[in-house]
């Protein structure tokens, strides 16, 4: 089940990005109209234009929210495409169609409707309960005045007056479900054969026409893409510790003295104890008994120490230890302070006498003990100077952190004299490009990809930058880019590189491996349709070069590609053994449908409970837009051509 969602995601991903009301980016009613009238006209509803500045301000914000939300994972080059601007773009026409059939309908939502739905906000309740504590949280946090968000409330309930009641009217027939889910439950048994490329390569033959052939015709899949060379200074730990100066061995032996307890292994012994407790408000008499018992018990134990279990186990007061052998553990001194002197008077292992604590008498056996020590320090002197350079490194790092945001931003013209300022290295790599590090193959041996500092480059966010109007076009140096707390990163782009086809000798080899593949593919998928042929003319079960068999739903796929599910799940059955064929990247793979089952009831359920619902979302969202569309048509939508620039990035 989940695995089909998966498999959908696309789906869900443009849901993230488009919404009926763009409410990621906050606007009050009035803001809808206070865009600048004179900015470029990118479409008009009616009368109302949408500008490019509201474009512009409206995509950034969204951009801002989801890199928020996706934090260092954020790719803005995989977001911000044309594809998405034109979704956007779509979404602010839509928002001012619905805002003026809400206007040319008269729909309005009451105070009361406007009260309701914020109280039954989730967002705002605490123990289930509307706090308007967290309401006023909320509303300070995003810096939203209470009668803008109000409006907003008030805005989108007028808005589900015109498309809500025609969402919520849509059923699918019963007929219709009841085929769906058979069609998504059903289970086959499948058995599958693969004729995989590696198994040919070695019986192909590939001649030097064949590579230009191939060369001429599909050279512009060999294409580099644009990318940039770049300078950069990385501030972490290992740049702190090569600015420490030499640390001195008094430096050394004082930091040592001064931290004598890290280097000091604590003296701990196993102790067991009997507890003999004084009854409440026993008189001198009694008092006195209860001693003579514990001497007496203390004496029983010092006789005969491999009694003490025993002897604790009959006498001790002490429930949680006396069928523990009167055990208190591993204890080093201070653990249990009222005992530590009774526990530690010993020089050896035994058994103390009585020791009177509160209204109750211990009687202490000192199993074994572990000797403490000190570690001399020409034992662990390289460890000693290991934690004074982290320690200064970590004190010096904050310097340099100051230095290098101040100097940065008083000088983005030149990365070098930052660096030599600081003290800190300039490097530099090459083969950056927007959507990701090219090989060395590709650009040379000082290739981003290859280099110890490659994870910084991976970053889509230090790509943004590196490519970014400022870094890429105006050649400034960049702010610091904060990697983590401990990673500060500055980065320059030192020349760009265009797109650019390699020559056939530069590519040759690849060429030839790619030829190859395509080769072996060939004869791969030949043998796969030949065998199918035969066994679908022979129409008998084989296990011959058949995997094991494995239950296969259009729910639970087992990660077969959709392709060869669909296949399978298209083969006809009223015949069985089936024998199916599909051809895949990676050779051709037959599949045996030995038994089709209408699926458990488990499956079932879920069908009902997750797919279903989302199958009548889907045609609801289908039929609202639609119904935009016809809107749109009656709000005279126009579209100008300035939008198509915006929507390319230009």
């Amino acid at each position: 089940m989940f695995e089909f969602i998966r498999t959908h995601q696309r789906i869900v991903l443009a849901a993230l990005i488009i919404l009926v009301v763009p409410s990621f980016v906050f606007f009050g009613v009035a803001d809808y109209q206070s865009f600048v009238s004179n900015d470029v006209k990118l479409a008009a509803v009616k009368e109302t234009n949408i500008t490019q500045e509201q474009f512009n301000q409206s995509w950034r914000a969204r951009l801002d929210q989801m890199r928020m939300d996706a934090g260092a994972n954020f790719d803005v080059s995989k977001v911000d495409t044309p594809a998405n601007r034109q979704a956007w773009l779509n979404q602010l026409i839509n928002t001012q169609v619905l805002q003026q059939e809400v206007i040319d309908g008269h729909f309005n939502a009451t105070d009361n409707m406007v009260r309701s739905a914020i109280g039954s906000n989730p967002q705002f309740h605490e123990n289930g309960v509307y706090s308007p504590l967290k309401y006023s949280e909320f509303l300070g946090n995003n810096g939203i005045r209470d009668i803008d968000y109000e409006a907003y409330v008030r805005q989108n309930l007028a808005y589900s007056h015109v498309l809500e009641p025609i969402a919520q009217s849509v059923s699918l027939p019963a007929k219709t479900l009841e085929l769906l889910q058979s069609a998504m439950v059903q289970e086959r048994a499948v058995r599958l054969k693969e004729f995989e490329v590696s198994t040919y390569l070695q019986d192909v033959t590939v001649s030097d026409d064949d590579i230009r052939q191939w060369y001429d015709k599909n050279s512009k899949t060999l294409e580099v893409p644009r990318y940039v060379d770049a300078q950069y200074i990385i501030l972490n730990q290992d740049a702190a510790l090569k600015s420490v100066p030499e640390v001195s061995d008094a430096d050394i032996e004082s930091y040592y003295k001064s931290n004598i307890g890290k280097y000091t292994k604590q003296e701990r012994r196993v102790v067991n104890h009997i507890q003999i407790m004084v009854p409440a408000g026993a008189d001198a008499a009694a008092q006195e008994e209860v001693l003579k018992k514990a001497r007496d018990v203390a004496a029983q134990a010092k006789a005969d120490p491999a009694k003490f279990s025993a002897l604790a186990k009959q006498y001790s007061d002490d429930a949680g230890t006396k069928n523990l052998d009167g055990s208190l553990g591993l204890l080093a001194r201070g653990d249990i302070p009222v005992l530590d002197e009774a526990i530690f008077s010993l020089t050896e292992s035994g058994v103390t006498d009585p020791v009177k604590v509160g209204n109750s008498y211990h009687i202490i056996q000192v199993a074994s003990i572990d000797e403490g020590s000190v570690q001399p320090l020409s034992a662990i002197k390289s460890q000693v100077l290991e934690e004074i350079r982290l320690q200064l490194a970590s004190e010096k790092f904050a310097d340099l952190a100051t230095g290098l945001t101040q100097q940065v931003n008083d000088d983005r013209s030149s990365l070098q004299g930052v660096a030599d300022n600081l003290q800190l290295e300039l490097k530099t790599v090459n083969g950056i490009a927007r959507d990701l590090l090219l090989t060395a193959g590709q650009v040379g041996e000082n290739a981003a990809s290859a280099s110890p500092d490659a994870k910084y480059f991976e970053a889509p966010r230090v790509r943004e930058v590196l490519f970014s109007d400022e870094v890429l076009k105006q050649k400034l140096n960049s702010g610091v880019i904060e990697i983590s707390p401990s990673e500060l990163l500055v980065v320059r782009v030192v020349q760009e590189v265009p797109a650019t086809i390699p020559a056939l000798e530069s590519v040759k080899t690849e060429v030839e491996a790619r030829v190859r593949n395509e080769k072996a593919l060939e004869q791969a998928k030949l043998a796969g349709a030949q065998e199918l042929k035969m066994l679908q003319e022979n129409g008998q079960s084989t296990s011959a070069g058949f995997g094991p068999e494995t239950m296969i739903s259009r729910l639970m796929t087992n990660q077969l590609p959709e392709a060869m599910l669909n296949t399978i799940m298209s083969a006809p059955t009223d015949k069985l053994p089936s024998f199916v064929g599909t051809a895949t990247p990676n050779g051709y793979v037959i599949a045996q449908v030995d038994k089709v089952s209408e699926g458990n009831p488990e499956m079932k359920m879920l069908f009902t409970q997750f797919l279903q619902p989302g199958l009548e979302s889907g045609v609801a969202i289908e039929i609202a837009q639609g119904v935009t569309n016809i809107l749109r048509a009656n709000h005279k939508v126009q579209v100008f051509p300035e939008a198509e620039k915006v929507i390319l990035g230009e």
